[in-house]
């Protein structure tokens, strides 16, 4: 088979971890698979980045030579861990060392400047998948295994300047991996790719944002014409709740792309929407495996699954930690233009809106806002909308969960959201909002964080999902 693999931070944050990973790598190489490997940067090291950039662009010139020396020695021990051949271990440290002298360089370069760009920040916190990609290919070496490592630009990965959260040319993209992973895989070597990152047409690196090595697996999938995308977790798979939560959770043997992206945006942040919307597009099934146990065939996310009968709800999932604000007036109604400002100012403070949720009255919105953020989203819209005669009030409440039942039976069934709600009821779980898409996938509400365990306890229940 032709598959791609994609390992996690989590899964490449020691060289013993590391190791492991190229043992499952040889396993399915010897079996006769033809493999691309997507990598993420090491656990951490890419928020690390992020903020050896800010410090940088504060013209703080202490801060970076103290961080890439950390850095240095982090990925020094995990090629000591990882690598028992001298001459394989001697050549992947060059290689991370050129690297980090060339991320210094240009961190110093920020700080004397005392500037930080788009462009600049997208090349610096890039740097965690070029430093983890040549690791892990001396692992595979290490191993009797052909591999080559190469950037998401070297593989061929071409997007427009939307730096930060760069959109993949996906013509110009196929093309290039084709022409730049197929030959390699007909010579058998593995292929290692950083994940996260790609280039402009001209050749300047861009950051595919968050989520963007299952972003990568997914274009590179697609490209290579891949049978099947494999993302490695340290859980079973998909399960139909949170197991922290409830006990009796059992994991989804097979899920379409329209539910997994549901549970992927409410809570279930096992593959980002993003690499599930491009493997939907091109029917490209991906498989959640277990690092613990290979052998286990996971969770298999396609395009269609047939429903059977009574099979309404796939999973119960959820999101703690959310403030609620709602902005009310009675000179709200009839103002087409309101809820599209009051999202453009979330928009322009780079704040995610979780759930939207407007009374038909028209006189209040509400919003679901990480926690987080919610003090400066209440900031920016009183300041923005106060002084206006439409809005009377924005307020906030904290400490609050998203609750989120999901599944393609309930489509088309009435008496889902009766039975939903009428379980809350005989919990007294009280909902302070209600949100419902017209694809009828899931049913969103919103209860007091100390209320949620109860909550998908009851629904898991109710709906029978641990049977």
């Amino acid at each position: 088979m032709r598959l791609v693999f994609k390992f996690g931070g989590v899964s490449v944050s020691d060289g013993e971890k590391v190791r492991k990973v190229a043992g499952i790598v040889k396993r399915f190489h010897d079996e006769g698979n033809s493999l691309v490997v997507v990598v993420s940067a090491m656990q951490g090291v890419t928020n690390s980045l992020v903020d050896a950039a800010a410090h940088a662009g504060r013209s703080k010139k202490d801060h970076p030579r103290k961080f890439v020396d950390e850095l240095v020695q982090r990925h020094m021990k995990a090629v000591d861990a990882a690598i028992q051949d001298k001459a394989i271990a001697e050549r992947t440290k060059e290689t991370i060392l050129s690297r980090c002298q060339e991320l210094r360089d240009i961190l110093l370069g920020v700080a004397h400047i005392g500037e930080l760009t788009p462009r600049s920040r997208d090349y610096i916190i890039g740097f965690g998948e070029k430093l983890s990609a040549p690791l892990l290919q001396g692992a595979i070496e290490d191993m009797g295994v052909k591999a080559r490592a190469l950037t998401g630009a070297e593989a061929g990965i071409v997007t427009d300047d939307h730096f930060g959260s760069a959109q993949p040319l996906m013509n110009v993209t196929t093309m290039h991996v084709r022409q730049n992973v197929e030959p390699l895989l007909e010579e058998e070597t593995v292929v290692v790719i950083s994940g996260f990152t790609a280039a402009t047409q001209e050749g300047v690196q861009t950051t595919l944002g968050r989520g963007g090595s299952d972003f990568t697996a997914s274009l590179i999938g697609a490209s290579i014409r891949a049978e099947e995308v494999w993302v490695w977790k340290d859980v079973d798979g998909l399960m139909t709740a949170n197991p922290k939560f409830v006990k009796g959770s059992k994991m989804i043997e097979t899920i379409s792309f329209a539910e997994a992206m549901e549970l992927a945006h409410f809570g279930a942040e096992v593959i980002h929407p993003k690499a599930l919307e491009c493997a939907g597009k091109f029917q490209l099934p991906f498989r959640v495996k277990s690092l613990a146990d290979p052998d286990s065939q996971g969770s298999l996310i396609v395009s269609e699954v047939k429903v059977k009968a009574g099979d309404v709800v796939k999973a119960i999932t959820n999101i703690d930690d959310v403030d609620l604000i709602t902005v009310s007036g009675a000179a709200m109604v009839g103002t087409p233009r309101l809820a599209a400002k009051v999202l453009q100012i979330l928009t322009d403070e780079d704040i995610d809106v979780l759930m939207i949720s407007q009374s038909s009255s028209e006189e209040s919105i509400t919003l679901a806002i990480p926690k987080e953020h919610g003090s400066t989203a209440q900031n920016a819209l009183e300041l923005a909308l106060l002084g206006s005669k439409q809005v009377r009030e924005v307020s906030i409440e904290a400490g609050l969960s998203i609750i989120a039942v999901v599944g393609a039976g309930m489509k088309g069934i009435p008496g889902v959201a009766a039975r939903v709600f009428g379980t809350m009821a005989q919990e007294g779980v009280n909902i302070r909002a209600i949100a419902q898409g017209s694809s009828e996938l899931n049913i969103s509400f919103i209860v007091k964080k100390q209320d949620a365990r109860k909550a998908v306890e009851a629904l898991h229940g109710h709906f029978r999902l641990g049977e």
